[in-house]
């Protein structure tokens, strides 16, 4: 793998430059809002920070920002809730 890896990265590359190009069934916007809530999800500043920066460069109004990252307030409140409903479940 060490052999090959700038081939990788310029694969990783193309793939990035392809999901969040000017060409797809949804806008850059909505691309972009979902990039948000994935990457907050996942833990990621960098990813975050990417994400509002090319947020505010497509002129993303505060509310649309604010509801991507309530939705993905949801994704990980309904996981602790489950998880500790589980957790409760198995050990009375």
């Amino acid at each position: 793998m060490a052999d090959n890896h700038d081939e990788v990265i310029e694969h990783y590359n193309c793939f990035h430059a392809a999901v969040y190009g000017p060409v797809g069934a949804l806008d850059r916007k909505t691309r972009h809002l979902i990039c948000l809530g994935a990457a907050l999800g996942a833990n990621c500043e960098f990813c975050t920070k990417y994400a509002l920066g090319v947020l505010r460069e497509l002129q993303a109004s505060n509310a649309e920002i604010d509801e991507a990252i309530s939705v993905a307030m949801t994704v990980g409140a309904s996981n602790a809730r489950l998880l500790a409903k589980k957790v409760r479940a198995e050990n009375p």
